[in-house]
C-alpha cells in the first residue's frame, strides 16, 4: 500500500496539501489564510460539505480547518508534544472562535499517527475546554487514504518528487533485522572481513553501478567489517527460515530496482534511499541500532551481487 512522505514537506506545503484534501471532502469553497497569526485557522468552509464526515450525513455550517505538521515519521497523537503542548496552545483559540460564532465544526489535520485512544482524548478535550461537540482529528492514515483516492492532489502538492517507486512489504525485512539485532553482540563487534570483499571485483562493480569513491569508502569502512558475521548468521542451520526470507527479499528488491531504475538519479541514490523506504513502512526499525543493521544488510546485498549490475 502506497505511503506518502508528508514529513518531507514544509509547513506551508503541508497546509496547502490539507486544503486540497478539504476541497475534495468539503467543497471548492474552502479558502486558506495568508501566512501569519491564524487565530487557530489555516482554512475555512461555510456551507454543506460534499461528503464529510459521510456521504449520507454531511456536516453543515462554519467549518474551521487547521493543519499541524511534524517532521518526525514516528510522531504520534499520543505524544506529550501533541496531547499537552499543542492542544494547550490551540484549544483556547478554538474556544474564542466558537464563542464568537465563527465556527460550528473543527477539523484538525496532522501527519502524526493517530493511535487508538487519541481520537477520544482529542474529542473530550475539545468538548470540555472549548464547548464544541463537532470536532474531528484526522491523522496520517486519513491523509494517506485521501491521497490514494485522489492522485491529482499528490501531483499538485509535489509529493511525487519524494516518492521512491518501490513496491514491497517490509515484514520480511523486519524479521531479518530482528534476528540480526538479537545476534547484535557479534555484529556490533564485527570481524575484519575487508580482505574477503575488498577485491578488484568490488572496485569494478562500483564503477559499473556508478558509485562514487566516497560512497564506496563508506561501504568499505562502515559496513564491510560486519559482513563476515552476517554471512555466518545466514548460514547457521538455526536461521534457515530467516536465510530463506533474506534471499526472497534480495531477489524482490533486485527486480524492483530493475523495473524502476529510471526513477532514481543513480544507483547510489537508490542504495541510500532503500533503508529509509523500508523504515517508513516498518516503524519498529527506527531505533538507531536497527537502522544501522538495515543499512549494513542492504550494502551486504549489493557487495554480494544480489542487487545492482554485476556484468
Amino acid at each position: 500500500m502506497r505511503h506518502f512522505p508528508t514529513h518531507d514537506l514544509s509547513e506551508a506545503e503541508f497546509e496547502n496539501l490539507v486544503l486540497a484534501i478539504c476541497r475534495e471532502l468539503l467543497g471548492v469553497g474552502v479558502s486558506g489564510f495568508s501566512p501569519g497569526p491564524d487565530g487557530g485557522r489555516d482554512g475555512i468552509f461555510e456551507g454543506t460539505a460534499n461528503r464529510f464526515p459521510s456521504d449520507s450525513a454531511p456536516a453543515s455550517g462554519k467549518i474551521v480547518i487547521q493543519a499541524k505538521h511534524v517532521q518526525s515519521p514516528v510522531a504520534s497523537c499520543s505524544d506529550s508534544s501533541f496531547r499537552k503542548t499543542l492542544l494547550d496552545k490551540e484549544l483556547p483559540k478554538v474556544k474564542r472562535l466558537f464563542d464568537d460564532g465563527k465556527l460550528t465544526h473543527y477539523l484538525l489535520f496532522t501527519n502524526r499517527k493517530k493511535t487508538a485512544g487519541a481520537d477520544e482524548h482529542f474529542r473530550k478535550r475539545v468538548r470540555e475546554e472549548a464547548g464544541l461537540t463537532n470536532a474531528w482529528l484526522l491523522g496520517l492514515d486519513s491523509i494517506h487514504q485521501e491521497l490514494r483516492a485522489h492522485p491529482h492532489i499528490v501531483r499538485n502538492a509535489g509529493l511525487d518528487r519524494f516518492h521512491i517507486p518501490l513496491d514491497f512489504s517490509p515484514e520480511d525485512y523486519r524479521d531479518i533485522i530482528a534476528g540480526l539485532y538479537a545476534h547484535r553482540s557479534a555484529v556490533e563487534t564485527g570481524f575484519d572481513s575487508a580482505h574477503e570483499f575488498d577485491a578488484p571485483g568490488f572496485t569494478a562493480k562500483n564503477a559499473l553501478n556508478g558509485l562514487s569513491s566516497d560512497y564506496s569508502a563508506h561501504i568499505r569502512e562502515d559496513s564491510m567489517p560486519h559482513f563476515d558475521d552476517i554471512a555466518r548468521f545466514l548460514k547457521n542451520p538455526r536461521n534457515t527460515d530467516l536465510a530463506e526470507k533474506y534471499h526472497v527479499v534480495a531477489n524482490e528488491l533486485k527486480e524492483q530496482l530493475i523495473v524502476h531504475t529510471e526513477q532514481f538519479l543513480n544507483f547510489e541514490h537508490a542504495l541510500s534511499a532503500i533503508p529509509g523506504l523500508i523504515r517508513e513502512n516498518a516503524p519498529e526499525l527506527q531505533t538507531p541500532a536497527k537502522r544501522r543493521l538495515l543499512k549494513i544488510m542492504v550494502h551486504y546485498m549489493y557487495v554480494n551481487c544480489e542487487i545492482g549490475k554485476k556484468s
